[in-house]
């Protein structure tokens, strides 16, 4: 029988892996057994009974590995409990425009398969591996300021209302 849930992630810099990391911990609190592993080494969802992919935001999108997973592997999440985070400096103003538009960034993700519940988390800006021009233009055109603007309380929160919507028949 299977009896474990998947959090695979797509990340750049690490940040959604820390967001992934805490949303695995808080799911094994609640009798989940997890696997945690990043989405483009993913090769088979037979294991699992449900999954959550959580990705990074940028250029104004959910990052290419984590809708190249929902793509591959669209048959097997159609038959299992699905949720989506992703991690985005949109949601650093937890706004109702914010929220809209961090749901159209896993648009991607929806139109593969519709989640049982969606994460919305802001994340966390450190530009110096990014390299000097990506910095100047996200700190002088995009006004954006360096920082960890993740809401651990909020991350914990929404995985542990989580664990019974995947433990849920689909």
């Amino acid at each position: 029988m299977k009896d474990r849930v998947l959090v695979a992630y797509a990340t750049k810099y690490g940040s959604t892996r820390e967001v992934a990391e805490a949303v695995a911990e808080e799911l094994r609190r609640a009798g989940a057994a997890i696997d945690l592993q990043p989405a483009k080494e993913v090769q088979d969802l037979s294991p699992y009974r449900a999954v959550v992919l959580g990705t990074a935001v940028q250029k104004f999108k959910a990052l290419p590995e984590a809708t190249r997973f929902a793509n591959k592997h669209r048959e097997a999440l159609s038959q299992m409990p699905t949720a989506y985070f992703c991690v985005c400096l949109t949601m650093q103003d937890d706004t109702p425009q914010a929220r809209q538009t961090a749901e159209g960034y896993l648009k991607p993700l929806r139109d593969v398969q519709e989640p049982v519940s969606m994460g919305l988390f802001a994340g966390k800006l450190d530009t110096q591996p990014m390299g000097r021009l990506v910095a100047l233009f996200l700190h002088r055109v995009m006004h954006a300021v360096d920082g960890d603007y993740r809401d651990w309380d909020a991350i914990r929160a929404w995985a542990s209302e989580l664990a019974p919507l995947l433990a849920a028949n689909r």
